[in-house]
């Protein structure tokens, strides 16, 4: 019997190991190739407005600098008459700073194969956190999930870094659920560096922390953003202004007609030509700090985290179609509902979400318009509903509340 366990236990350590071997090897090559492309690959990608402001912060220099900017993409084979920007805060830059003291062709290389594993990061933590089955078998569905939605394909193709967002709130959620506040605290200021990604999911989580009195959240958060802003200052003091002067320029996406955005404000735009501003988001914002306090008591974080991004994603003053990688949370908790509900039910939830997907991939590679996008969280969020509602009404709630609370804290 213990030679057998011995066995057991020898081929799967043996096969983890071959597993490791094969990943290194894999992103080792992977790294060569893109490495060896053309400089032209990266070229039109959103990094290269990432790198650049990054390279710009590694030699202390302004990196909201137009003329740096442009200059610098230019010498990477950048045709447009205005630079690619970065319209994120300058500890992204800080954040991204090993790769701003690397060449682009090395950087970009670089990131495009960090990328995937950020959001394989992501995926293992955020099926952790909504999902009690650890098989390799649940977690390899949950992996092919999340790199079938278009959306993740999108964004690794631009070389976005909405993939940090997405692992500062997975990690967030893992940290906290596991009661290692200060940490949760520090990774929750991952989803600061997209300030409009953040607007609603950030004062949620933080208001949540304050009512169920988890200082350590709080603590961890502002020392880790107190320390990034002053090693932001220390390289480069005046970025306060020079990120403030940036959205002065025409291509801002605060400005009244440069975009039309999966949001509610670029849809009205696009259907009546009207700018509803920020409107929307103030609503949101202000229903959620209401409600949270009246009713948060009883949800669980990775519930109140999801139903954030839902309704913040179409409701934000700006955004774009690859942030929808962000959906993927709520994504994977309906993946997880799915199961206890009864078999018509799952077949309407499965079926829906086929439809999503395929919804996401069409809107993407057949007619893409970014403004099509903003029915991906409508639907997505009235799946993550019905799932919800159904699994109470047929006496799952008490299932729910042990899948979402296992590791939760006490009210």
């Amino acid at each position: 019997m213990n030679m057998h366990r011995g066995a057991k236990a020898f081929a799967r350590r043996s096969l983890i190991l071959g597993l490791n071997a094969l990943l290194i090897i894999t992103v080792a090559t992977v790294y060569i190739l893109l490495l060896r492309s053309p400089t032209r690959v990266f070229e039109a990608t959103n990094f290269l407005g990432y790198w650049a402001a990054s390279n710009l912060l590694a030699h202390r220099e302004n990196p909201y600098d137009q003329e740096a900017l442009l200059a610098l993409e230019r010498e990477q084979g950048w045709q447009g008459a205005e630079p690619v920007y970065s319209w994120n805060p300058p500890w992204l830059h800080l954040i991204l700073l090993p790769l701003g003291a690397l060449s682009f062709r090395q950087a970009a290389a670089l990131w495009f194969v960090l990328n995937p594993l950020l959001i394989g990061l992501s995926a293992l933590l955020m099926w952790n956190v909504v999902s009690q089955r650890r098989g390799r078998a649940q977690l390899g569905l949950a992996l092919l999930a999340v790199f079938l939605f278009s959306r993740s394909l999108h964004a690794l193709l631009e070389g976005q870094v909405n993939t940090l967002v997405l692992l500062g709130c997975a990690g967030f959620l893992t940290l906290a659920l596991a009661r290692r506040d200060l940490l949760a605290g520090a990774a929750l200021v991952l989803v600061t560096v997209k300030r409009h990604l953040a607007y609603l999911l950030l004062p949620t989580l933080l208001l949540i922390g304050l009512l169920r009195r988890r200082w350590r959240i709080i603590i961890g958060f502002s020392a880790c953003l107190i320390l990034l802003v002053f090693l932001a200052s220390w390289l480069f003091p005046y970025w306060g202004e020079a990120y403030l002067s940036l959205f002065d320029v025409p291509a801002s996406p605060l400005g009244t007609t440069a975009y039309i955005t999966p949001t509610v404000r670029g849809f009205t735009k696009a259907l009546a030509n009207f700018d509803v501003g920020a409107w929307p988001a103030l609503i949101c914002l202000t229903s959620f700090l209401i409600l949270i306090p009246l009713r948060g008591r009883d949800l669980s974080l990775p519930t109140v985290a999801g139903l954030s991004l839902i309704v913040g994603l179409p409701t934000a003053p700006f955004g774009w179609s690859t942030d929808q990688i962000l959906l993927l949370l709520p994504i994977l908790q309906i993946a997880t509902w799915m199961p206890k509900l009864t078999a018509p039910q799952k077949r309407i939830a499965t079926l829906s979400l086929v439809f999503i997907y395929a919804y996401a991939l069409c809107a993407w590679l057949v007619s893409y318009r970014d403004v099509a996008f903003l029915a991906l969280p409508v639907m997505v969020g009235l799946l993550w509903a019905y799932t919800y509602r159904k699994l109470l009404g047929t006496g799952g709630a008490t299932g729910t509340a042990v899948i979402e609370s296992k590791n939760a804290t006490p009210h």
